[in-house]
């Protein structure tokens, strides 16, 4: 039952991410961040077992075909760039904290990189600013999962 109840929030998530990119709901100064991104590498690092990572990433790409329909080629890349990053996250530093923000770091390069390896170039100042507000987002994340779960965590109720 608690697995259930975990993969629904997981669920929720990624619903809420979707509505949220899909209204750009958070743009800021035309730059809109990549929520899919955000849940796809905290699954990544929350995720320990290669079967729940692998659910997650199912439901992501059912879900895009009911809320972003034309964004599946970019939510299948996201996807395995997912994959891929679980399989490589041995090679990184053990701390989810900074693990995190170097997955969002790398797989903002890596999605710009093969969805359109030019506009790396042509739009430079966009893609930092997109890396930047991804970062800003991710550590808000961190923080507010880290307040949600502190008792969780510590056995210390606040």
């Amino acid at each position: 039952m608690k697995d259930l109840i975990k993969m629904l929030i997981w669920v929720f998530f990624i619903i809420l991410a979707f509505v949220l990119q899909a209204n750009h709901f958070l743009s800021l100064g035309g730059i809109n961040p990549n929520l899919i991104l955000l849940v796809i590498f905290g699954g990544v690092i929350a995720k320990k077992k290669i079967l729940e990572f692998l659910i997650l990433i199912s439901a992501t790409v059912l879900l895009s075909t009911v809320f972003l329909p034309y964004w599946l080629k970019e939510i299948l890349i996201l996807g395995s760039l997912g994959i891929l990053a679980l399989l490589l996250k041995k090679l990184l530093t053990g701390n989810n904290f900074f693990d995190f923000l170097i997955l969002i770091l790398l797989g903002t390069l890596g999605f710009y990189s093969i969805i359109n390896f030019r506009y790396l170039f042509a739009n430079p100042p966009a893609i930092a600013a997109e890396l930047i507000y991804n970062v800003i987002l991710g550590l808000i994340t961190i923080f507010v999962v880290k307040i949600f779960f502190y008792e969780e965590e510590t056995g210390i109720k606040s």
